[in-house]
């Protein structure tokens, strides 16, 4: 059984893991920036010194990563989704909840702490921690606002065989580009980022046991009756994400859609069929 492991292993690790070597990023200048975008960069300047905005597409909307210094010639990079929204603004250690200091302490063993970014983007404050290992080697984490582990990144050979086998299953020529371990209430999943062979991305979750438990799909991929209840729902608002869910839900496997609207989360699952299954927390 071993020997079936270290194969598969060996075979796929080596055949597609590799780093995404394309920057689909590019610089603008600030006045490039829709108003809303300037509105937000402007509000976070504060006496401080603009640095480099790049801008790159992620899912269905554009995220501008801000460069800034400041007044103390510190820097603290933040991000702003293409309507404005503030997503994520970098801060010390010293400026996270006593909770969240004492767990990143405790990840700090493991390397030198690189940045902690303070997501703002959820229904609840979450951190992204990175770190750089003594090999060199980049160690993400993200932990909850109470300290608590909620995910972490690592490499396909952590992951069990089971899970290995569902990500091989779904690459079909394309290449891993990320993969998250979650720490749920209901046990350990995997969120895995993948390029496909035309380049585009791909994401899916794989549970412990290598059942595939959701894929994301674009709004044309779904059934009409489901695209007219998306867009319904999200109005004016933005998708930013379709998962097609393999665990049932009223009796169907639902399409969970990931959204925001007026600055907020607006989060909702609909039936294969079109039926609104209601916002989800």
């Amino acid at each position: 059984m071993r020997f079936k492991q270290l194969v598969l292993v060996s075979i796929f690790y080596g055949a597609v893991i590799a780093v995404f070597a394309d920057d689909q990023s590019k610089p603008v200048a600030l006045s490039e920036t829709p108003d809303a975008v300037q509105k937000a960069i402007r509000a976070q300047i504060n006496g401080g010194e603009l640095g480099e905005i790049d801008v790159e597409t992620n899912g269905e909307e554009m995220i501008y990563d801000v460069e800034l210094t400041g007044t103390n010639d510190e820097e603290r990079d933040f991000s702003v989704a293409d309507d404005g929204t503030l997503l994520s603004v970098e801060v010390p250690l010293a400026e996270t909840p006593a909770a969240a200091q004492k767990s990143i302490q405790t990840l700090m063993k493991q390397g030198e702490l690189e940045s902690i970014d303070k997501n703002l983007d959820d229904t609840e404050i979450t951190y992204d921690i990175e770190l750089v290992a003594k090999n060199g080697r980049e160690k993400d984490f993200t932990i909850a606002d109470d300290g608590t582990l909620l995910s972490e990144e690592v490499p396909l050979v952590e992951t069990p065989e089971a899970v290995q086998k569902t990500i091989a299953s779904q690459l079909n020529g394309g290449k891993v580009e990320s993969i998250d371990k979650n720490f749920d209430d209901d046990g350990i999943n995997y969120d895995v980022e993948i390029t496909t062979k035309g380049n585009s991305e791909k994401n899916f979750n794989v549970e412990e046991n290598g059942k595939l438990s959701s894929v994301q799909v674009a709004l044309e991929e779904t059934p009409r009756p489901v695209q007219k209840t998306i867009r319904n729902q999200i109005g004016d608002g933005k998708i930013l994400e379709i998962d097609r869910s393999f665990d049932k839900e009223r009796g169907a496997f639902p399409y969970e859609v990931q959204g925001r609207k007026n600055g907020k989360p607006f989060d909702f699952s609909v039936g294969p069929r079109g039926r609104f299954l209601g916002m989800d927390d």
